[in-house]
């Protein structure tokens, strides 16, 4: 709720993620518990949003450099937001390596292909394609055929190819609507 508060532009999004990483999860036969847990990370996973500056959360126009390392540091705060809940100890995976790439490319830390944690390469995806299928505050949201290419275009190199194919196969399903 915080994070919609923060960044009504994007409300829902955390929701949304969290479902389509749960959709995941239960299409990987992960066990109830394992999905559940899954989806708390997801929920969190931009909770170090509400550290930033509304003026670039809500940038009309691409972010300058100084901005976007700004935004990038969400996930580091995220991370530290999350990492003393004992509770739940993989809860602040999700913040901290959500921006990682399969390819090694990505922030906070440049991990690459199966070092980044599978929830947060789950959860990649998800929020990829969340991004992709909903409008936001600098453009609208993309048509069904240029989301299917650009999941494809990322297969290996920003996310997991295993987990792209996953959500193509749950979208040709209709599990997953455009």
């Amino acid at each position: 709720k915080a994070i919609d508060l923060k960044d009504h532009y994007t409300c829902g999004h955390s929701a949304r993620v969290a479902q389509y990483s749960r959709l995941l999860a239960e299409a990987m036969g992960w066990s109830k518990e394992r999905v559940d847990n899954l989806y708390r990370v997801a929920m969190l996973h931009d909770v170090g949003k509400v550290v930033i500056p509304d003026e670039i959360l809500n940038k009309r126009g691409p972010l300058t450099d100084e901005e976007y390392a700004k935004m990038k540091e969400h996930t580091d705060i995220g991370n530290a937001i999350l990492e003393e809940i004992s509770r739940f100890p993989l809860i602040a995976v999700g913040a901290k390596s959500h921006h990682e790439r399969y390819d090694g490319r990505g922030y906070g830390h440049h991990l690459a292909g199966h070092d980044i944690p599978l929830e947060a390469r789950i959860i990649a995806v998800a929020d990829t394609f969340d991004a992709m299928n909903s409008t936001r505050v600098y453009r609208p949201h993309l048509t069904k055929e240029r989301i299917l290419s650009e999941l494809e275009k990322a297969k290996n190199t920003q996310l997991d190819g295993e987990i792209v194919d996953l959500l193509l196969r749950l979208i040709a399903e209709g599990k997953v609507q455009i």
